[in-house]
């Protein structure tokens, strides 16, 4: 059931990822890669960090 939730939530985080790049590129949204970046590296901790919470009950 884990595997299944891991999968599922990194699933997501590409599928937003993907959706932001594309949102940007169309002008959509506007997104500073150069100063937004570390968001993405905060997301990818935070999601380790929950996993790592649900591992251990």
């Amino acid at each position: 059931m884990r595997l299944f939730f891991y999968r599922i939530l990194g699933s997501i985080l590409l599928i937003i990822i993907g959706l932001l790049i594309w949102l940007s590129n169309m002008d959509v949204i506007h997104i500073d890669w150069k100063r937004d970046w570390p968001l993405i590296l905060i997301v990818i901790g935070l999601i380790e960090l929950i996993k790592h919470f649900i591992k251990r009950k």
